[in-house]
């Protein structure tokens, strides 16, 4: 695996590009399969590496997997005789907490290992306790750092879960514990992001009666062993915004390949265009074009002000905009006129790429760990870079060395490939000018 490359910006983006498939679904509906002793199909995955983990993961339990050819993947879950994760494996990704749920459904018990993944602060599985909690869930940290939640014996009839946050991984354990027991649970404070919404889609397909998909109040009446079912997850988000970003900055001209889903992309695509860059649908497709210098015109936008003539920008949960898209937010910034406040209200660490943007040429004043000012537009000066352990954040760091007509040596690339497993080629038949460096 590559982990260097050298980027020669300049170069205007031009043609059709397709977005990624949703990491986040995927990772969240793989676990899903434990649910039922039939197959379960997934088409068009990305092999992406942090799939191959969760993928092989589920291989050292027990489950039978066919992922010879990634456009059609089938989990067999019937053999699985084990309800403790693998500590290597589990430890790496984060995505290892959503083993907990179906195994519970499945076990009554399950022991899985503190989980790892971006370097975004603590990022504690407080939320999946509580919420476990409110269906008899207990939790007990164990030996070499293994967290093991225990089921009751014999649920109740009912549950009403009243979530204190609306955590999206905390959701989705919660919705595959519920749909693998005989209770109706009530969820209240639910995450709504579309892998939510996807991986609920699949619980009902599987044979979980569910109300109320999509929405923040989620009904699950479960089942103990669900059926087999096919899933095909739907374009990433994050991509998208990326790539209406690519196009923005290097004044560039590309179609979306089926990114216009209005309950996907819609948030996405506002945002985007209060920069002064021209997103229209055209049937299914998005066309980003830039239409001159990038600027926001508060007047016309209506943006939100922590100061005279100046705009801030605060991500929100969904249906708002996705934090994990904010590094690319950040960038367009950089080459926009004027100043802009963003703030990262989530994640302590979440801006540390800004270190890296700021060496690159970026004005960018950092009020405190979680707020920054960006004034531009500046002018990237290229370099060596060493990019942090946030694959948005590495993500940021690309975009901006497609900017300017400078060289860019960026070390660490691989962390991109937990979401991205052909970017670089995909930009590079886009126009980019992208070497892979020993």
């Amino acid at each position: 695996m590559a982990t260097k490359i050298k980027v020669t910006g300049g170069k205007k983006l031009a043609g059709e590009i397709t977005p990624v498939k949703n990491k986040n679904s995927i990772l969240a509906c793989i676990p899903a399969a434990l649910l039922s002793d039939a197959d379960v199909f997934y088409n068009d995955v990305p092999k992406s590496t942090d799939v191959v983990k969760m993928l092989e993961m589920l291989k050292l339990i027990g489950a039978t997997v066919d992922d010879s050819d990634y456009s059609r993947i089938r989990i067999n879950c019937s053999t699985v005789d084990s309800y403790r994760i693998d500590k290597d494996l589990g430890s790496l990704i984060r995505a290892s907490i959503m083993f907990a749920g179906p195994l519970l459904a499945r076990f009554g018990v399950c022991e899985v290992p503190v989980p790892g993944g971006c370097v975004l602060g603590k990022r504690s599985i407080s939320s999946h306790v509580d919420s476990f909690s409110k269906v008899g869930i207990t939790t007990e940290y164990i030996e070499d750092g293994y967290v093991r939640f225990t089921a009751p014996k014999k649920p109740e009839s009912a549950y009403f879960v009243w979530q204190f946050e609306a955590s999206v991984t905390g959701t989705e354990n919660l919705l595959m514990y519920c749909a693998g027991i005989n209770s109706r649970v009530e969820i209240v404070s639910c995450a709504c992001e579309p892998h939510v919404y996807e991986l609920e889609t699949l619980l009902a397909k599987m044979g979980a009666n569910l109300s109320g998909t999509g929405s923040n109040r989620v009904i699950v009446e479960g089942v103990k062993g669900l059926t087999g079912a096919y899933f095909t997850p739907g374009p990433d988000f994050v991509d998208i915004a990326g790539i209406c970003v690519a196009a923005a900055i290097t004044g560039g001209n590309l179609r979306i390949k089926g990114a216009n889903e209005r309950h996907i992309s819609g948030g996405i695509i506002d945002t985007i265009q209060k920069f002064g860059v021209s997103v229209l649908g055209e049937n299914e497709d998005l066309l980003v074009k830039a239409t001159g210098d990038l600027c926001v015109d508060l007047a016309e936008t209506n943006f939100p002000l922590a100061g005279d003539d100046l705009p801030k920008f605060v991500p929100k949960p969904w249906p708002g905009f996705p934090i994990d898209a904010l590094p690319a937010i950040v960038v367009l910034c950089c080459k926009t006129k004027g100043r802009m406040l963003i703030q990262n209200w989530m994640y302590e660490t979440g801006l540390d790429y800004i270190r890296e943007l700021s060496a690159m040429g970026a004005n960018i004043f950092m009020s405190d760990p979680q707020r920054i000012i960006v004034s531009g537009p500046c002018k990237f000066k290229g370099g060596k870079i060493m990019v942090p352990g946030i694959i948005e954040g590495a993500k940021a760091i690309f975009l901006a060395s497609l900017c300017d007509n400078v060289t860019t040596t960026i070390e660490g690339i691989e962390i991109l490939q937990r979401r991205y497993t052909d970017i670089f080629d995909t930009y590079n038949r886009l126009g980019a000018d992208i070497e892979m460096a020993s």
